[in-house]
């Protein structure tokens, strides 16, 4: 009975210690398609990504972009530059993890499923329901 136990708790540690290495290993900065920069730290008990800086439309700053595409019209005047845009990032499997998301350029929140590649590149899937499900694959890199 003392072994089994020993055995139970010593898995128990090892998947422990594996999910939190393979964290760090999505911690850091990721550049998307379109050449945003988002940085992934840690946020209390899970993950979440900030928006760090990203291309603006010609003749314009960063500073100056404002989230005016958020279906939330109380959401408008704050600034895109700095937004989190990942939040609740928690492991769903050997480099899995599922989070919660928001798309500054379309305004609405996405449920996500990211998977780290052999490669090291991040598969981003992001999901919106719209009458049927809507989603989009993208790659991040490491900049």
């Amino acid at each position: 009975m003392i072994r089994s136990g020993f055995i139970f708790g010593f898995i128990f540690l090892s998947t422990s210690l594996v999910t939190v290495a393979k964290a760090s290993d999505l911690q850091g900065l990721w550049q998307t398609t379109k050449g945003a920069i988002i940085s992934i730290s840690q946020c209390g008990s899970t993950m979440c990504g900030q928006l760090q800086s990203f291309k603006p439309p010609d003749g314009k700053r960063q500073q100056d972009i404002l989230d005016t595409r958020n279906l939330d019209r109380a959401k408008r005047g704050r600034q895109v530059l700095g937004l989190r845009v990942l939040w609740n990032i928690k492991a769903a499997g050997e480099n899995k993890w599922h989070a919660e998301g928001y798309d500054p350029r379309r305004g609405y929140e996405i449920t996500i499923n990211i998977d780290l590649l052999p490669s090291g590149l991040l598969k981003m899937t992001g999901c919106k329901k719209i009458v049927l499900n809507f989603c989009e694959n993208v790659i991040w890199q490491r900049p």
